[in-house]
């Protein structure tokens, strides 16, 4: 089964893919922030493995919301 998830914000956006991997799941997880230098898109894969896509979905969603909370008030490099 294949199952992702998205949300929005203002000016940002975080997508969750969930990965079959055997009988696990792995989490593709994309970003992308507006900021005042334009647009910063980021993928990457999530470093843990869930037993479900729903929980691969859902906790990829987090980490990508941790990872534009970081990168919007400028806390860290989004580049």
């Amino acid at each position: 089964m294949n199952l992702s998830g998205k949300v929005d914000g203002d000016g940002w956006t975080v997508t969750a893919c969930a990965r079959a991997s055997g009988t696990d799941f792995g989490c593709l997880i994309g970003t992308s922030v507006t900021g005042p230098d334009g647009v910063v898109v980021r993928e990457f894969t999530h470093d843990q493995i869930f037993r479900t896509p729903q929980e691969a979905v859902l906790d990829g969603l987090k980490e990508g919301m941790s990872w534009v909370g970081l990168t919007t008030p400028n806390t860290i490099c989004g580049a």
